[in-house]
């Protein structure tokens, strides 16, 4: 089919990221030069920014593994707290990589491309959809417990020598480090987790308005013209192709960094069994520690699961239709099935370690379980203390 001519039209731009594509450089990691270098630009700036990513990236593993390293005896505080630490700074480490990758591949600038190549295709303008500064400022809103979070815990235990409050005294380079690594980490999985969720929520915003669209047409009955349906159809086509170029950049995030989040809050919900164990203040520096956690791992499924639920909705829209049954010319009714058997076959989901597909159902499930495995936990100590197993 031809593409309509809307589609060369020229749109304007939708400003996706505001000011954090200025923020994103404190991170240490943007390699912007190294897609500027592709096109011409200094080669020895885009190296240099990459070799700056990969010190950040390196001391993003240093603090990983030496909260990793800090591991006691299993069952303990010292097990659970390292684990959460360390399992969030391998969420850390991740959201580094992906910020390095997404900048030097011109992610973003590709995938607006795509979107406005979308955008043209809708029946009527909406600039109120096209306008994320509110997105923006709620993303930085939410951010700011999980700066809070870090910056306690490491300045806490950094006055008591300590990187951990379960854990040994360290040598003074090693807790006074980990405070500024600590405001590091919050700007890296910041920046990742706005672009991952601006660009999830952009796409959802998109095809949710191409279904109020295709309602709109259906309850007009506009769906029996076979030119209507046929451009509806070019549009979904589109839509569910700028799904699957962007989850292949989006992937890199989602299929592994959920995964360090369910360790982490598994480990987190078990560390509040300890809380008489630690002062006052740093049991409630776990809590909300917990309470970051679980955010951070629903923002990481939610947005995926979102552009799921409205790809889905299509087919709901068109088989409630009752304009096909009864239509005179058959390409309606075959543009019909096309669109319906695209809605509910096309494979567009995100896979977390290539074993289970994001979307609506999983994440109830994935949210339900996984938690539930920490007072599990609590049980076992419980059993084995009363069992005279000595696990301090």
């Amino acid at each position: 089919m031809e593409k309509p001519s809307r589609f060369a039209e020229k749109v304007e731009n939708v400003d996706l990221l505001g000011c954090y594509k200025y923020t994103v450089k404190l991170t240490g990691l943007d390699c912007t030069p190294c897609a500027a270098a592709k096109n011409g630009g200094s080669k020895i700036v885009g190296l240099l920014a990459r070799l700056f990513a990969i010190l950040v990236i390196i001391s993003m593993f240093y603090r990983a593994f030496t909260f990793l390293g800090e591991e006691g005896k299993l069952l303990t505080l010292n097990w659970s707290e390292s684990n959460v630490f360390g399992f969030m700074g391998l969420h850390a480490v991740v959201c580094s990589f992906c910020v390095m990758g997404w900048t030097a591949n011109a992610f973003i600038p590709n995938y607006l491309k795509q979107l406005n190549q979308v955008r043209v295709l809708r029946v009527e303008p909406n600039d109120e959809i096209d306008d994320y500064s509110g997105l923006r400022k709620k993303a930085f809103f939410f951010s700011l417990p999980w700066l809070g979070t870090l910056a306690f815990t490491a300045i806490f235990n950094a006055l008591q020598e300590k990187i951990l409050i379960s854990g040994a005294v360290v040598p003074a380079y090693k807790y006074s480090l980990f405070p500024a690594l600590a405001f590091l980490v919050w700007i890296i999985t910041f920046s990742c987790l706005a672009f991952y969720a601006l660009v999830q929520f952009s796409m959802t915003r998109e095809i949710e308005y191409f279904n109020k669209e295709l309602q709109k047409a259906s309850e007009e009955k506009k769906l029996k013209d076979h030119t209507v349906i046929s451009e509806f159809s070019f549009r979904q086509k589109e839509l569910i192709k700028l799904v699957k170029k962007a989850n292949e950049s989006l992937s890199s995030y989602a299929k592994v960094a959920p995964l360090f989040c369910f360790f982490s809050i598994i480990n987190a919900i078990f560390n509040l069994s300890f809380f008489s164990a630690v002062p006052l203040p740093y049991a409630f520096g776990l809590i909300f520690l917990l309470a970051c956690t679980i955010g951070m791992t629903i923002l990481s499924l939610l947005p995926a699961a979102k552009v799921q639920d409205q790809l889905t909705a299509t087919s709901t829209i068109l088989m409630e239709s009752d304009e096909f049954e009864n239509a005179e010319d058959p390409k309606v009714y075959q543009t019909y099935r096309v669109m319906v058997d695209r809605s509910l076959e096309s494979e567009t989901r995100i896979f977390v370690v290539n074993a289970f597909g994001i979307n609506s159902t999983n994440l109830n499930v994935a949210m339900f379980a996984v938690p539930n495995i920490g007072p599990i936990l609590m049980m076992l100590r419980k059993l084995l203390e009363s069992n005279g197993v000595n696990l301090s």
